[in-house]
């Protein structure tokens, strides 16, 4: 592992952390009960604190040299991660009706359709590409630092609405730059240590999350998007 990234598993503990606190008001906080929660928030839960424990264990297997049992649990992510896809469609799937049974308007919750795009489809392809390069760890590694960020998206953006009072858009808006910063910071540090790729596995990972974050502030809104949403949902 390079020298910069020897303290990895405290980058992934971080952001197991702010996935915590950012759900602590509406789902830790409330158990042993749970009220108001359904088993698709319990399922999702579940799933996204197995990839992210995964996250933090595997730095420190390959810190210690155990080889065998990282290549195990890499092998155990080919069956986590398609799940974690589900459970995350499944909650959007969820948040999709509640806004309908809340009286929404129409276009809202066919703009809503376009959410998983953001996160849940990136997540995946910056997770195949990790899995393309795990013969070539600086760009496994830094596509898997990718998954990360994109992951702990949600807890960030529920810190501002939950804990600072802001609202969705406010947030959401915070939590874009935020992430935004952290993929700029790291394909500079990339540039300052001199690595060498053809196309930097950061620049890669930043396009793949930064077009349809940027597409959600418009295109959702317009007819193409809407007849689209329109016909999936009828589906």
């Amino acid at each position: 592992m390079e020298k910069g990234y020897k303290n990895l598993v405290f980058f992934f503990g971080f952001i197991a952390l702010i996935t915590f606190i950012g759900f602590y008001k509406k789902y830790f906080s409330l158990a042993p009960d749970f009220t108001g929660l359904k088993n698709i928030h319990h399922f999702h839960a579940i799933i996204l604190c197995l990839w992210l424990g995964l996250l933090i264990i595997q730095p420190i297997l390959i810190v210690n040299n155990k080889l065998a049992q990282h290549r195990a649990l890499g092998r155990f992510s080919y069956f986590l991660v398609p799940i974690a896809f589900v459970s995350m469609i499944l909650a959007y799937h969820n948040q999709f009706h509640r806004f309908i049974e809340e009286g929404q308007t129409e276009s809202f919750v066919l703009a809503f359709v376009f959410a998983p795009a953001t996160d849940a489809i990136p997540f995946v392809i910056l997770y195949l590409l990790a899995i393309l390069n795990k013969h070539e760890t600086p760009k496994h590694m830094r596509y898997m630092i990718a998954t990360g960020i994109v992951v702990g998206g949600p807890g960030l953006g529920r810190i501002f609405m939950t804990w600072a009072g802001m609202d969705i858009f406010m947030a959401i808006q915070i939590q874009f730059l935020i992430q935004l910063f952290v993929f700029i910071g790291l394909i500079i540090y990339d540039r300052v240590q001199k690595k060498n790729f053809n196309i930097n596995p950061y620049t890669i990972a930043f396009i793949i999350w930064l077009i349809p974050n940027v597409l959600i502030m418009f295109f959702p809104n317009t007819a193409i998007w809407q007849n689209f949403a329109k016909w999936l949902v009828q589906l």
